[in-house]
């Protein structure tokens, strides 16, 4: 009798959680991301096919994304489910303890790593720049298995080639390492 004492009665009869601040501002930002995307869309018929490939495919990509994710929020306030919280580009502040320093260090981390990216296809190349950063994101933050971030980093490769050399015929930069190998041949 004691536990039945204890165990609480859950009542699913108050049907949909009312909206709330929280989710009145993230869905006004999946709004606002999505009127964006919409846009540089719009915005990316003007320009060649080589330069407004990227943008015409990351805003679709961008406006599928944001609109799944809008279903999703909806159907969890409808079901009055309270879940774990979805994690969308959180990385990596989700291990950020709150304190400054310990944002400081992160915030210095974030741009140390645009920095090695942008200097990766600088000296690189970036068919080899880009993977790897993908694979190494993956790894460090992600916490996936390094099989996977390979195979994500091969894909990453796949569609620089296809789309951007065979399909648009994009014209890259000639790495310093390819400049520097050339000059001693």
């Amino acid at each position: 009798m004691g536990q039945i004492e204890n165990m609480k009665i859950q009542d699913n009869s108050s049907g949909p959680k009312r909206l709330n601040a929280a989710l009145a501002v993230e869905f006004s930002i999946c709004v606002f991301l999505i009127v964006v995307f919409c846009l540089m869309f719009a915005h990316s018929y003007d320009w060649e096919i080589e330069a407004g490939l990227f943008p015409r495919l990351i805003s679709g990509f961008g406006v599928v994304s944001m609109l799944a994710y809008l279903v999703q929020i909806a159907w969890r306030n409808i079901k009055g489910k309270d879940g774990p919280a979805g994690r969308i580009l959180d990385i990596p502040w989700a291990k950020v303890a709150g304190d400054s320093r310990s944002v400081r260090r992160t915030a210095i981390g974030v741009i140390a790593w645009a920095l090695a990216f942008w200097l990766g296809i600088w000296v690189l190349g970036f068919h080899i720049a880009a993977p790897i950063y993908l694979c190494s994101q993956m790894v460090i933050y992600g916490g996936v298995k390094k099989w996977i971030a390979a195979l994500g980093g091969a894909m990453c490769l796949l569609i620089i080639i296809l789309v951007y050399d065979r399909l648009a015929e994009t014209t890259w930069n000639d790495p310093l390492l390819f400049d520097f190998a050339k000059g001693l041949f």
